[in-house]
This record gives structure tokens, C-alpha cells and sequence, in this order.
């Protein structure tokens, strides 16, 4: 029965951490509700600049790109899978594993 409490013991203060982070979040979140007066920021959409956007680096494989950031990842551009349709030439895509968006080479 010790190793159960020590474990309850261990746990509790990890447990009450998590809901004070969730509870901080969320009232992060409702500072920008509509009513509060205070407007979101949004993201500026691609279209509206896109020279400020990296380029991929192609490779040899035209269905592949390496993305221009860190930790620079081969991407598949062969499909996009909102449209199903393959990539273009300046489109933008976003990169999985950090949500940076780049151009398509």
C-alpha cells in the first residue's frame, strides 16, 4: 500500500499544476472574446504579402521540397490535402512539424 500513496503523493501537486495551466489558458483566451472591447489580432493571409514568405529548396524529386526552416524536413508536395490537387509554383504550404508557412519553389 505504500507504493500507491507515494505515487498519489507524487502525482497530486503534478495534477493541480495542470488545472491551474488550464484555468491561466483559458482565461487568456476570453481577454479577446467579441464584447470585451478588445479585438484579436489576426494573421496576415498569405496572399497579402507574399514576398515576406521563404521558399522551399527543390529536390530531385519534383513531388518533394525541403522546407526553409528548421529542422528543414522533406516535405511531400505531390498532393495538397485540402484541394487533393498537387502543388503548383507559388503556392504555400505550411510545414507539419512547426506550422511555418513557405512558398513552393
Amino acid at each position: 500500500m505504500t507504493p500507491l500513496l507515494i505515487s498519489l503523493r507524487q502525482s497530486l501537486p503534478a495534477f493541480l499544476a495542470a488545472i491551474s495551466l488550464c484555468s491561466i489558458c483559458s482565461c487568456t483566451l476570453d481577454q479577446g472574446a467579441a464584447g470585451s472591447g478588445v479585438k484579436k489580432s489576426t494573421a496576415p493571409s498569405p496572399s497579402s504579402n507574399p514576398g515576406s514568405y521563404k521558399k522551399a529548396y527543390r529536390t530531385e524529386n519534383p513531388n518533394h521540397v525541403i522546407s526553409p526552416f528548421p529542422p528543414h524536413n522533406l516535405i511531400d508536395i505531390s498532393k495538397n490535402p485540402k484541394t487533393g490537387e498537387p502543388f503548383e509554383k507559388g503556392d504555400f504550404a505550411k510545414d507539419p512539424s512547426n506550422g511555418q508557412i513557405f512558398r513552393i519553389p
